[in-house]
């Protein structure tokens, strides 16, 4: 890992009819069900403001592309511009484009219907990282950052430290067979 790994929610944006708190309350109430550090950034960041975080059901994590989750009788599906492709809801990915070339990544909250908002999360570069690869290219070797994040988002953080190749996008369970290729 090239950052720091804490995460912190830097932007929000809300397309709906909910109050931005709302909003809030709903996103970290389906993500505090899951490990990911992106989803400890939204949840401290509900914590920080004293939104509540409410019951939910029929959680159900989506591999490499999001949650699921039932908060107050309504089902919402938070996650990545993938999962938003799969759902065939129409978006127009311009503004998160503009975020993620800036390194940061999207956290998308929709209904079955349309996208309600979404908040970017970023995190910081390791102060090791650019010597670490820098280290490693002295010995000749190519580095290759493999990540689940959103592509622009990872190229931007890989110009940052020196890497020379992104693969964006990977699923969890893809990793293996990237390192083996």
């Amino acid at each position: 890992t090239i950052t720091i790994g804490k995460p912190t929610l830097v932007d929000i944006q809300n397309f709906s009819n909910l109050k931005e708190d709302e909003l809030i309350s709903i996103l970290a109430s389906i993500e505090k069900k899951s490990e990911h550090p992106i989803a400890s950034a939204i949840v401290n960041y509900a914590q920080q403001k004293n939104i509540p975080v409410q019951e939910i059901s029929n959680f159900e994590s989506i591999q490499g592309k999001g949650l699921k989750g039932v908060v107050n009788g309504n089902e919402y599906y938070v996650g990545n511009v993938k999962l938003i492709s799969d759902l065939k809801i129409n978006f127009n990915n311009s503004l998160i484009e503009e975020f993620t070339s800036q390194g940061k990544t999207p956290v998308i909250i929709a209904n079955k219907d349309k996208v309600l908002g979404f908040v970017m999360v970023a995190d910081e570069i390791k102060i090791e990282s650019k010597q670490a690869i820098a280290d490693l290219h002295k010995l000749g070797i190519k580095v290759i950052m493999l990540t689940g994040d959103d592509e622009k988002a990872a190229r931007y953080m890989a110009t940052l430290v020196g890497i020379d190749e992104v693969v964006a996008h990977v699923l969890p369970q893809d990793k293996l067979i990237k390192i083996k290729d």
